[in-house]
């Protein structure tokens, strides 16, 4: 059965659940605590999920893809969230735009939409855990429903049903 959501709407659930899952990981980091995998992802696993839009089992899939990103990002979220408390959202994108350019360079086989997924991921990650009061859902949100490239992308690999790790 298709899934009724627009790809809008659908990205809006995914980064919902990112944003859940990034917020549990900082209080859970804050506190100390001892479980450190996001409790999301346990209920994603049962079940076949090759054709049914699960926001969770795509949010995991995006962290895993971020994960794959290991660039010391630390200087960078300094930098950026300084500019966003200012107001300056639209740093946000541009880090984006520009991390996901330099890491095709470095490697010519990575394609450009996957480089920034998971820059786009990995970096909202540590803007959340810097200054969650600026690092809102709507952020990825747009950044991803308005790259008309990484739309395509994903909608020729038959929706965010198909995005793989």
């Amino acid at each position: 059965m298709k899934n009724s959501m627009t790809f809008e709407e659908q990205t809006e659930k995914i980064v919902e659940v990112l944003l859940s899952d990034f917020l549990e990981e900082k209080l859970q980091i804050e506190c100390r605590g001892l479980d450190s995998q996001p409790a999301n992802v346990t209920e994603a696993a049962a079940g076949d999920t090759s054709s049914i839009f699960d926001p969770v089992i795509i949010a995991s899939r995006l962290q895993e893809i971020g994960d794959q990103y290991n660039k010391d990002l630390t200087q960078h979220v300094h930098m950026l969230a300084a500019e966003m408390v200012e107001g300056k959202l639209e740093k946000f994108g541009e880090m984006v735009e520009s991390l996901s350019k330099e890491w095709c360079s470095y490697n010519p086989g990575l394609e450009y939409e996957r480089a920034f997924l998971a820059v786009s991921v990995r970096l909202f990650k540590y803007l959340v855990r810097k200054v969650s009061s600026v690092a809102q859902s709507a952020l990825l949100t747009g950044l991803i429903n308005g790259n008309a490239q990484v739309r395509v992308y994903i909608e020729e690999h038959g929706g965010w049903e198909n995005v793989e790790n």
